[in-house]
């Protein structure tokens, strides 16, 4: 029986079979789509506390399922800039994404142009958003407020209304604390002395000073981080409280007795920043973009008291929820935006002159 032929492979045909499979296998996978981050870790900075975990309800966890990436996360100082500034100054790699206030991303920029990445976001959606959530470099999420809080173990339903009901000592008798900042507290002691909320900025600084001069001997302790905020509503140690409006809801989840002020309150944006020495700015902007969706935004509120920048995320929000949220109508109304600009070009000085005030 005669057997078939075998094909005749050059050498030249053998080599060049060869080189190309060995190339292909060699060849890593090339992934699409939302797994093409897979396995990558991205370090994001966030406040801690009930700010993680409201966001790792609403966006890291999510971010995590859909595209494979580990969220390692770390918690900001108070004051954010020295910390985000030497991580750049010292290409330290501390994080490619941190939360950020307009204020800060202002103070970043004098330095220069290199603290901060551009965004180069894709959001068709722009007129579902609350204004001042999209800037260069700069993307808001969560918007809360500083306002006051009252125990009503102490004052029921008649505890202080306003500023200057706070700084009347003689009708409002309690133990009273303030943020160790000159960052609102400078605020709240004009409109104590009588300034309205649209009047506010520029500063009166020299009036501010002179206001809290009334009320210094009766400020028994000056908180100075969120955690202590929410602590000495809890625990009872003061009576009544400059707080964020984020830290008062935490305590009163919790059962503290304690009512929120809204009426002379200031409201902030936090928003996401990509760090200017992060080798992962395509994996920090899809993760940016995440966090923009509406029902994310609104998993968060479950934890967090903060409202969201898409308007479009109270579709998804219970109405209990909602009530206690600082961009509900009644309750924007009574809060003014904190003046972004005005503390970006004040901040330090007015802090070195606020702490010396303290210690006199």
């Amino acid at each position: 029986m005669k057997q078939g032929k075998h094909p005749t492979v050059s050498r030249r045909t053998f080599m060049k079979t060869s080189t190309g499979l060995a190339i292909a296998l060699a060849a890593p996978a090339v992934l699409k789509g939302n797994r093409a981050f897979a396995g990558e870790t991205l370090m994001v900075r966030d406040m801690g506390g009930t700010f993680y975990e409201g966001f790792k309800a609403g966006f890291y966890d999510s971010f995590t399922e859909e595209f494979g990436v580990t969220i390692q996360t770390s918690t900001n100082e108070p004051d954010p800039i020295p910390q985000y500034k030497m991580a750049i100054d010292t290409d330290t790699k501390l994080f490619d994404v941190a939360l950020m206030t307009p204020e800060h991303v202002l103070r970043l920029r004098q330095f220069g142009d290199q603290y901060l990445l551009p965004m180069q976001l894709d959001v068709a959606n722009k007129d579902d958003f609350t204004p001042n959530t999209f800037q260069d470099d700069f993307t808001g999420v969560a918007i809360y407020a500083l306002a006051m809080a009252y125990r009503t173990d102490t004052f029921g339903s008649n505890g202080p209304k306003s500023w200057a009901d706070f700084w009347d000592v003689d009708t409002f008798k309690g133990r009273r604390g303030l943020w160790r900042s000159p960052v609102t507290t400078m605020e709240m002691a004009l409109l104590a002395d009588g300034v309205a909320l649209k009047d506010l900025y520029p500063l009166d600084i020299d009036r501010a000073f002179a206001s809290l001069d009334k009320i210094k001997d009766h400020i028994d302790l000056w908180w100075t981080s969120g955690a202590q905020n929410t602590q000495i509503m809890q625990n009872g140690e003061v009576d009544m409280t400059s707080a964020w409006s984020t830290r008062a809801q935490t305590a009163i989840a919790s059962g503290a007795p304690v009512e929120l002020v809204w009426n002379g309150g200031l409201y902030n944006i936090d928003g996401w920043t990509i760090a200017g020495n992060s080798e992962k700015a395509d994996l920090s902007r899809k993760f940016v973009e995440w966090c923009l969706d509406a029902q994310r935004q609104a998993a968060y509120t479950k934890v967090l008291s903060c409202g969201p920048t898409n308007m479009k995320a109270y579709d998804y929000i219970p109405e209990e929820t909602a009530a206690v949220l600082p961009t509900t109508p009644e309750h924007i109304s009574g809060l003014a935006l904190l003046g972004a600009g005005y503390w970006a070009d004040n901040q330090d000085a007015l802090t070195e002159r606020f702490e010396q005030w303290i210690l006199a």
